[in-house]
Order: structure tokens, then sequence, then C-alpha cells
């Protein structure tokens, strides 16, 4: 949360290439412009604070050390959700306990609430979808938003913030009222519910609020809320396991201006 707040990661926001119209995330077709250092040292801290949790990155840590892990093909398949990808770079230095793909997020994070600040205007008013206009992730959790009672989705990865009707699965569309149903922890408050879906399965944390939850706080308040995701485990309903979509994101070194003087070609 203190990397996301650094002013580096707004100086490297890229510019928007699209509107996002038909549910096309903004996220998506932008090319990242970024020294290779800055991500592999953000990468290497990443894994240092993952081994004190008692992970074992020994691997990947040494494969980013001696760069034999390039750290801008693994931030762009961070920031674009690209699993398979991201399994690949983890096989080919030895690691197959999925350490990448867990730390994933956490990487993509700082880049995804600066995107989000930069972009949260630029939304379409009339983004109808379930996953986030800004990154394309499915939502962590919904808001029951003030005395009005809006519904709100909430994204984890960036902190975007979109409203989206009552009666509807954010996640396949269903609107049958017979298929969509709430469940509710003895464990929690009375203002937490689950809402599920008999049509895919899927689950989706239901919080009541006042205010919005800041932007930088759906990933706590996701973490704050296992209880209920225990709940709707036990009774055979998951979380998307796949992206909302696949994404194409580029990320580059940025022009030598050294090179650039000498006139030398890349």
């Amino acid at each position: 949360m203190r990397e996301a707040q650094r002013p580096r990661w707004t100086r490297i926001v890229p510019a928007l290439g699209h509107s996002g119209s038909g549910g096309r995330p903004l996220l998506d077709g932008v090319v990242i412009s970024v020294a290779p250092g800055v991500i592999g040292r953000w990468v290497l801290r990443m894994l240092r604070r993952a081994a004190a949790a008692g992970m074992d990155v020994r691997p990947l840590a040494a494969g980013v050390a001696a760069q034999r892990i390039d750290p801008l093909a693994l931030f762009a398949a961070a920031v674009s959700q690209d699993t398979p990808r991201l399994d690949a770079l983890a096989r080919a230095q030895g690691d197959d306990h999925g350490v990448l793909r867990a730390l994933a997020p956490l990487i993509a994070r700082p880049m995804l609430q600066a995107c989000r600040r930069a972009w949260a205007g630029r939304v379409p008013e009339t983004w109808a979808y379930g996953h986030c206009p800004i990154c394309g992730s499915w939502p962590a959790l919904a808001e029951i938003r003030g005395l009005g009672g809006s519904r709100h989705l909430r994204c984890g990865a960036c902190g975007s913030d979109w409203r989206t009707p009552w009666l509807r699965c954010s996640f396949c569309g269903q609107d049958d009222h017979e298929r969509l149903a709430s469940l509710a922890s003895a464990e929690s408050v009375s203002r937490e519910a689950i809402a599920v879906c008999d049509g895919c399965t899927r689950y989706l944390k239901t919080i009541t609020t006042l205010a919005p939850i800041r932007p930088e706080h759906v990933m706590l308040q996701d973490l704050g809320t296992q209880v209920l995701d225990v709940v709707a485990l036990e009774r055979g309903y998951r979380r998307p396991a796949a992206p909302a979509r696949r994404m194409a994101v580029g990320v580059v070194a940025p022009p030598s201006r050294w090179r650039d003087l000498l006139g030398l070609r890349p």
C-alpha cells in the first residue's frame, strides 16, 4: 500500500488508446514505458517479503537477480493477469508451487492503483459490465451504499467503483430471481452477506456502507471478511478462477538518451 502511493508509478501511467466502449477495460492495449531496474527492484522487494513470511522464493529470487527472468515480461504478465505466462516463467526457474501466481496481484497493484487514479474520470458512464472498467478484474465485493441503497461493484486490484443493477449476477449476467440468492454467516455482522448465483455457482461478498470504501482499502476489506468466503465455499460456491477478459498490455524500456545522442540502433 505504501508503494502504491509513490509518485513514480503516477509518472509511468500510459496514455489511453480507446474509450472503453463495448466492455473493453481501459488498460487493454496500453504500452507502459518503465526502466527494467525499477521493476526488478520492486519484484525483489516483494520476493523478500514473501520469504520473510515463510514462502520458498529462492528459485524466483535467483532468477530475477541473475537476470534470467525479464522483469518487464514478468510485470506485463502480472498487470494483464496472464496466469499461463506467469506459470511458464516460474517453471523455467524450477518453481512449481504457484508462488509467482500468488504474488502477481501485489506486484501489479501499484501500477493498477495509479491507473485508476489517472483514469477514473474516463470510465464510460454507461458501463454495465461485471468486470472492472479500468483493469478488467472481477469485483472483490459489492457495496450497498447510502440511504438509497444503490449497489456498486468494487475492484480489489485497482480500487475502481462502478454501479450495477440489484438483481443480476456480476459474473454470468443471470437475472432470474429464482437462480439468485443471498447467504449470511452467523459469525458475520448484519451488514455483511453473500450474493450467490445458481446459474454459474459463483458468489460475491456484499457489504452495506454509508460511504464508499476508500479505493486503496478495498483489498483490506476483502481480507477482513474471509468468514464469508468460508461460508460460500462450504456451500459449493466459488470465485472465478480465470480473468474476466484476456488483455494485451505491453511493457517496454524507455529509449536511452545516450543511445539516441550517439545514433546507435537498439
